[in-house]
């Protein structure tokens, strides 16, 4: 048994304006990891958290798309599909069944490098993973019974899905030209669709007999278990798989540095064009790795970073801007991403890009900056350790890539940095001459020849992730309190680390804008933290990123989460914004341009359309009928005086509640509120009388065809229920049943996607959507343009199904089983913590509604299930929205 040493925090590594203790923090969680290796060299990580009533279990593959031959790429996450398929012992839909009676979750993800399977359960009941894991490594199945081709239209239908996305395209093109041809990381994860469409059973399961071995994974959890009881379990199931002599992974490319640069112009379907620069950079594990990180949020890391600040601030050419280091077993690449707006000159938005990138390597990062990107560091590692699930990925990802030891002193290596080192990693890769440039530019495009997170989607394929929660956690702890003008604090202490999160809501924002100033809600939003009387936008931008922590504002609506030090700075800043936008007319003009540049792309983006043609469809004239972020023709006539006089009439104090939880002293906290808002003036007035959603007559059948499109995006619903209303916890269950089961237990899932291979996502529920507003019934699939008909037969068969008849009982208790088993994940997070401690209070639900929670859904039966089903589902009143390459008959169109 080896202990792994905790983190030594001395000399030069921890930087001077670094509080050694937050340092410590962020490091603390790895201390206890222990590892073993099996005889056959299965190697295991354990890190047991006590306190903690989840685990989460991980179990990473040396395999993934750079071991793929160049004429069968797409293999690694086509069989990472398929390893949910069942053994001779798990027939298809076992596993999720498995999960969600345990009321757990499941996932996994493909890269580069490796493929990653993970589960999350409560804390008595991890050896389910462990049982489903031990199955699957050696017993996966692969062949028509255990549904490979219905899967492979699936896959299919997730490349589709991906290329009506902005970003996916230029992914996939940049990368031929970083690597060229024959290099490992040249294609995309996801694969190549002639080499999807022409995979073979045998051909997979062959490449499934090469990798998956137990010598060939490491085995990592994470949470609150016995290390001695797990290792003892893991031993006996997995101790008796053999091990396999392993096929040689590719060598590294021996090519020199580039030389030359390469360039790439696609066509773009949506309306804003966009620069991707690719350099190529160095392996995971490599001496220049950790400048590299830290030049990730010099570039684009917030509104201090140079390429914000310069090409969205100052010369306003663009909306957004990023930048991404990803490093694997082979070098990598370090790219730069510009969503420029909507007819900027792509000429001079490149020629700021490669100004401000020379001139990292040519200037010394001053003290200050480079200080701030490294307390952005510590902060973001101690919010990412603060769940199970996110440090098990950590340790999963490291003892694959790298190693755990290597891990546990990244933090050391990254505040270790200096200013020197970044100008010499800037100066020997990121240079203009031997970079990757890819422009996607839009029909018609006016802004010139050319000289988001990561693009492409398919890097991370996730089903639905899940974090552990907090230990210990009674939320009828808080203490809600309401100051004179009326504004509501609710306050949760939680002292296990070192953060504090604040969630803010001001109530019916959205319900008093007015339909001829649509956009202005959405506009002013924008403009909470562009300025107020006595703080500039760069001095609010620069106060919460020298803190490494996180402020974000928008129509309604504010969140924070910082280190405990830096609480008051943090809560100051989130009110002030809220209370005073002082909206310059600058700031004014640059944001209402960058919004008319998002609707513009809204226009053209088919899921989107289809989405805003639903609401609009389902509520008419009520502002849940208007798109959220505006129309043009609007948003281009309104002035600073509109948003000025809206924020006057919509926000107040009076109509905000303000839930704060962390590492604080309550008595302390409501005093510093109670003074940071004695100033705000309630807004007082009466509540907003918004226009009554239009009663459906009759089901309705609405197609935009779309050319363009890789996919039909179909909406299918109608006028849901508010969240007090009395079935809404037998509506919870029936959504599970019908269209939001974990992984593909519903009937939805199971049917047009995981039978059909119809679609990669698929879902329809009611509930999630209530509030004190009337929701919508919706219904969601993306599906192939042949299909459209099939698949509204196939919703409107399960809605009727679920109507007609009773479901039978071990459906609706397995729905139960999840959505208990499950609420540990919704206290996962300080935040997220704040998440329900707000929706307790905005709904009027009390402290203890998750007690309530268990108790009406553990009363649900089917008989109610059907009943409620009969009530609020109406195929009567169905209206049906798609947008894609389909005709006014709901038929492809032609070439």
């Amino acid at each position: 048994m080896c202990y792994l040493l905790p983190l030594l925090l001395c000399g030069p590594a921890v930087a001077a304006d670094l509080d050694p203790a937050l340092v410590r923090a962020a490091s603390a969680p790895l201390a206890a990891v222990q590892s073993h290796t099996l005889p056959n060299g299965l190697r295991v990580y354990l890190l047991p958290v006590p306190s903690a009533p989840v685990v989460t279990t991980m179990v990473a593959y040396k395999v993934g798309a750079c071991d793929e031959a160049k004429d069968q790429t797409g293999l690694s996450h086509y069989l990472e599909h398929l390893l949910f398929k069942g053994t001779d012992k798990l027939q298809p839909g076992d596993v999720d069944r498995l999960t969600q009676i345990n009321g757990g979750r499941n996932n996994a993800y493909t890269s580069e490098d490796m493929t990653v399977y993970h589960f999350d359960f409560a804390a008595d009941r991890w050896a389910e993973a462990l049982k489903i894991e031990a199955e699957r490594m050696r017993g996966t199945r692969i062949d028509d019974k255990h549904e490979f081709q219905q899967e492979k239209g699936a896959v299919v239908a997730e490349l589709k899905k991906g290329e009506d996305s902005p970003w996916d395209l230029e992914f996939k093109a940049i990368l031929p030209l970083l690597y060229g041809s024959a290099d490992p990381y040249s294609h995309p994860v996801i694969g190549q669709e002639a080499h999807v469409r022409g995979a073979t059973a045998e051909v997979i399961r062959r490449y499934y007999d090469l990798w998956y071995h137990p010598n060939n994974a490491a085995l990592v959890m994470v949470g609150g278990f016995d290390p001695a009881v797990v290792l003892k379990q893991i031993t006996e199931l997995f101790g008796p798989i053999p091990m396999a002599e392993l096929p040689a992974r590719r060598p590294a490319p021996q090519s020199g540095p580039r030389t030359t640069q390469a360039r790439a112009e696609i066509p773009s379907r949506f309306e804003v064009a966009r620069l991707v620069a690719g350099f190529n950079s160095v392996p995971a594990g490599h001496p220049d790795e950790a400048a590299f990180d830290l030049l990730d949020d010099l570039l684009a890391g917030g509104k201090t970073s140079r390429l914000f600040k310069r090409l969205v601030e100052k010369d306003r050419v663009a909306s957004g801007v990023s930048a991404n280091s990803n490093g694997g077993r082979y070098p990598g690449w370090f790219g730069v991403q510009v969503e420029l707006l909507q007819g900027k000159d792509r000429a001079a938005a490149e020629g700021l890009l490669f100004e401000e990138i020379e001139r990292l390597a040519k200037e010394p990062v001053a003290a200050a900056e480079l200080a701030r990107v490294k307390r952005a560091a510590v902060a973001k590692t101690v919010f990412a350790r603060e769940d199970v699930h996110s440090l098990c990925n950590e340790l999963a990802q490291a003892a694959t890539l790298t190693s755990v030891e290597r891990l546990q002193g990244n933090l050391n290596r990254l505040l270790a940095v200096t200013a020197a080192d970044v100008q010499r990693v800037a100066g020997q890769y990121l240079t203009k001459s031997a970079a990757a440039v890819v422009w996607s530019v839009p029909a018609g495009d006016k802004g010139g020849k050319s000289a988001g997170p990561p693009p492409g989607s398919n890097r991370r394929q996730y089903r639905n992730a899940a974090t552990a929660p907090a230990a210990g956690v009674t939320l009828t702890d808080a203490v809600r309190t309401v100051f004179p003008n009326g504004l509501t604090l609710v306050a949760l202490p939680l002292r296990r680390l070192p953060i504090v999160a604040a969630e803010a809501y001001v109530s019916g924002v959205r319900l008093r804008e007015p339909a001829d100033k649509n956009g202005v809600a959405a506009l002013v939003g924008e403009l909470l933290e562009e300025g107020t009387p006595t703080r500039t936008a760069d001095q609010i931008s620069t106060a919460i990123e020298d803190t490494g922590g996180s402020l974000s504002l928008g129509s309604g609506s504010g969140s924070l989460k910082v280190l405990t030090p830096d609480a008051d700075l943090g809560l100051s800043l989130l009110l002030d914004c809220l209370a005073n936008p002082a909206m310059p007319q600058v700031n004014f003009e640059r944001k209402r341009e960058q919004l008319l540049s998002a609707i513009a792309e809204a226009e053209t983006t088919p899921q989107v359309r289809a989405r805003q043609l639903f609401a609009a469809t389902v509520y008419g004239d009520h502002p849940f009928g208007r798109p959220t972020i505006g129309k043009r023709v609007v948003v281009e006539k309104l002035t600073p005086a509109d948003c000025h006089a809206f924020h006057k009439a919509a926000y107040g104090p009076d109509r905000t509640t303000l839930v704060v939880v962390g590492d604080f002293d309550p008595a302390e906290l409501k005093a510093k509120v109670e003074k940071l808002t004695a100033g705000w003036k309630p807004a007082k007035g009466e509540p907003p009388t918004p226009a009554a959603p239009p009663v459906a007559t009759a089901p309705s059948l609405k197609i935009v065809s779309d050319k363009s499109a890789a996919q039909t995006h179909v909406f299918i619903g109608h006028l849901g229920v508010k969240r007090d209303d009395p079935d809404y916890y037998t509506l919870l269950v029936m959504d599970n049943v019908l269209g939001t089961g974990p992984g593909f237990t519903d009937r939805l899932s199971s049917t047009l996607r995981d039978r059909q291979g119809l679609a990669y996502t698929v879902n329809a529920q009611i509930s999630a959507s209530a509030s004190d507003q009337p929701g919508a019934f919706t219904g969601y699939i993306g599906t192939f343009p042949d299909k459209f008909l099939w698949v509204k037969d196939g919703f409107l068969k399960e809605i009727g199904r679920i109507r007609d008849e009773v479901a039978p009982a071990a459906e609706v208790d397995a729905a139960k089983k999840f959505l208990l088993g499950s609420l540990p994940f919704r206290l996962a997070t300080a935040d997220d913590i704040a998440g329900q401690l707000l929706a307790a209070e905005r709904y009027k639900l009390g402290l203890d509604f998750l007690d309530t929670y268990r108790a009406k859904v553990e009363a649900v039966t089917p008989a109610m299930v059907q009943a409620a089903a009969r009530k609020h589902l109406d195929p009567n009143k169905l209206a049906v929205v798609a947008v894609g390459p389909i005709g006014p008959d709901g038929k492809p169109l032609g070439p």
